[in-house]
């Protein structure tokens, strides 16, 4: 990944070592959402469109706040991450 670290909104507030902490923790949440959705999904459980929408958002979010504010190496910096968690919601609210 070619995240340098630097967050455009939470390094200025937070310094870059506790946005990375917080980066850290923030995508072990997302993560596990996904996981636990796609279990639910499996399992043809009613619960699991809920928590995949809100780790998408989660994720897009986190890509979104985290980003330095800089266009070189955009894909590398979570574009594509981006790209999905938005099909992700788009599929989700067409198809749902």
């Amino acid at each position: 990944m070619g995240w340098t670290g630097a967050s455009w909104l939470l390094s200025g507030l937070l310094g870059d070592a506790a946005t990375r902490s917080l980066a850290s923790v923030l995508y072990v949440l997302a993560t596990v959402g996904f996981v636990v959705g796609g279990i639910g999904t499996l399992a043809r459980q009613g619960w699991w469109r809920p928590v995949v929408v809100g780790s998408a958002g989660l994720s897009a979010g986190i890509v979104v706040l985290l980003w330095d504010g800089r266009l070189d190496l955009i894909v590398q910096k979570g574009l594509v991450g981006l790209l999905i968690d938005m099909g992700i919601l788009v599929a989700l609210f067409v198809f749902g």
